[in-house]
């Protein structure tokens, strides 16, 4: 026997869109237990605990799942960018269903961070890797040369890449990272399990969240512009991932002001983050100017990080920029009547 459903507007019927999506049961059979989705489908409209659980619940299972296609180095690569990638949007979603009325929700919740986090940490090395990697490729494209392009990749690649390991080492250090993550993502994916819709009621706690976040990105990229400290920009970095993933899951159903204020969140981010790539090959590059002290090809190479720095640098002012230019008040408003 089947529950009858009820077609809504706004965050519910988002969320049947969702369903449909990922391919959630719709309903139950008289005597089988009822599935997690199902006995939340079941406890009517779904509301936007409800909304954001079920987010939080495939961004896991998305995450675990990128980690089984590691077979080649180009494959681990994409498969770590995509659980990271997950992982940031449970971590995001994941403070938004903290309940001070629901003891047991709350110890979920702590126990979904906390394990998200060490998967997150564990991966963190292979992806900082990578982003050298990339950085290294688009400093080379910035030469018109071909035979200078192919060199200077070529050099820094041999020398910051791949000069203290064997790729044997690397792909067995990988490989144990990886399956340790993945063992991080089953117990906050078993953690999340106990986490119910009703239990995941949000309220004035997740709009104060996020309202802090907001107000906290404007303060930062105030002083960061006044005073042109990129540390300070790149402070409100984390703060600007978090209003770009938290409100992931209502995408839609969200009012024009959140619809600008996430994007121009996430533009800040990726263009912070851009920049912190590119820092790291700065600070890497050390071993480089070491081994090749006085090469042409070091100083060259020099010469172009440090021109691909002031244009990444810029896109982050003019970033940052386009968040001040948000109506604070409008934005906040938006946050409190969305929840």
């Amino acid at each position: 026997m089947r529950t009858e459903k009820v077609a809504g507007s706004g965050i519910a019927a988002k969320h049947a869109s969702f369903v449909r999506a990922t391919g959630a049961p719709h309903g139950y059979i008289e005597g089988v237990e009822p599935t997690h989705a199902e006995r939340d489908e079941m406890a009517g409209p779904p509301d936007s605990g409800a909304l954001v659980l079920s987010s939080l619940r495939a961004a896991l299972a998305a995450a675990e799942a990128a980690l089984e296609r590691t077979d080649g180095p180009a494959e681990r690569r994409e498969s770590v960018r995509t659980a990271r990638r997950e992982l940031k949007s449970v971590r995001a979603l994941a403070p938004l269903l903290r309940s001070r009325e629901a003891a047991p929700a709350q110890a979920s919740v702590d126990g979904v961070l906390e394990f998200s986090a060490k998967a997150n940490q564990l991966l963190g090395p292979l992806r900082d890797r990578d982003a050298l990697a990339r950085s290294i490729q688009r400093i080379a494209d910035r030469f018109a040369d071909d035979e200078t392009r192919r060199v200077a990749r070529t050099v820094l690649l041999a020398t910051l890449v791949f000069a203290e390991v064997d790729r044997r080492d690397d792909a067995q250090f990988a490989a144990t990272a990886i399956e340790r993550a993945r063992r991080g993502i089953r117990q906050a994916r078993a953690a999340a399990d106990h986490i119910d819709a009703g239990s995941a009621a949000m309220g004035a706690h997740a709009c104060a969240a996020l309202v802090r976040a907001y107000d906290d990105c404007r303060d930062m990229l105030d002083c960061g512009l006044e005073d042109g400290d990129l540390a300070a920009l790149h402070a409100c970095r984390k703060h600007a991932t978090f209003l770009a993933l938290a409100l992931r899951p209502f995408d839609g159903a969200i009012p024009a002001p959140l619809r600008r204020m996430r994007g121009r969140a996430k533009t800040l981010a990726a263009s912070l983050g851009e920049d912190r790539d590119l820092a790291l090959l700065d600070v890497e590059m050390r071993v480089a100017r070491a081994r090749l002290e006085g090469s042409p090809l070091v100083q060259a190479i020099d010469d172009a990080l440090r021109l691909a720095r002031i244009e990444a640098f810029a896109r982050a002012e003019d970033a940052a920029r386009a968040f001040l230019r948000l109506g604070p008040n409008r934005t906040r408003r938006a946050l409190r009547e969305l929840f």
